[in-house]
Parts: structure tokens; C-alpha cells; sequence
């Protein structure tokens, strides 16, 4: 009888160290949860201030279309008139 409550005893005392140990490896897991949300939301807004700049650099390096040229003196008055 003793030895069988000192095992049923050692059991539990392994159940108990365990479950603190999966509690203190859930913790750690929680808190690398807790940076993996926070890159992900900094990371959206680097993205999408990436796109901003993308989108102006584009409007930006649209180049203007130049009228093609027939003969001197219609350029030179447009010209002059700006």
C-alpha cells in the first residue's frame, strides 16, 4: 500500500511539474504572439506607405507628349506665345 500511494504520488508530483512547465512555455508563446502582432501592423503601414510613394513617384514620371513638329514658324509662334 505504501508503495502504491508513493507512485500514485510520484505521478502527480510529474503531472504538477508538467503542467507548470506548459504553463510557463504557454507564457512564452503569448508573448511571441504578442510581437508577431505587432510586426504585422507595422509592417501594413510600411506597406502602405510604400504604395503612396509608389503611386506619386509614377504621376511624377509621366512625361508630358510633345506635339511633333511640321515647319519652323508655327513652333516659334507657339513658343512665343507661351
Amino acid at each position: 500500500m505504501k508503495g502504491l500511494a508513493k507512485l500514485i504520488a510520484a505521478i502527480l508530483a510529474i503531472l504538477g511539474l508538467s503542467s507548470k512547465a506548459s504553463a510557463k512555455k504557454k507564457a512564452k508563446v503569448k508573448k511571441i504572439d504578442k510581437q508577431v502582432k505587432k510586426v504585422k501592423v507595422a509592417k501594413k503601414a510600411v506597406n502602405k506607405k510604400m504604395s503612396k510613394v509608389k503611386k506619386e513617384q509614377k504621376k511624377a514620371a509621366k512625361s508630358t507628349k510633345r506635339k511633333k513638329i511640321k515647319d519652323a514658324e508655327s513652333f516659334l509662334k507657339d513658343f512665343a506665345k507661351k
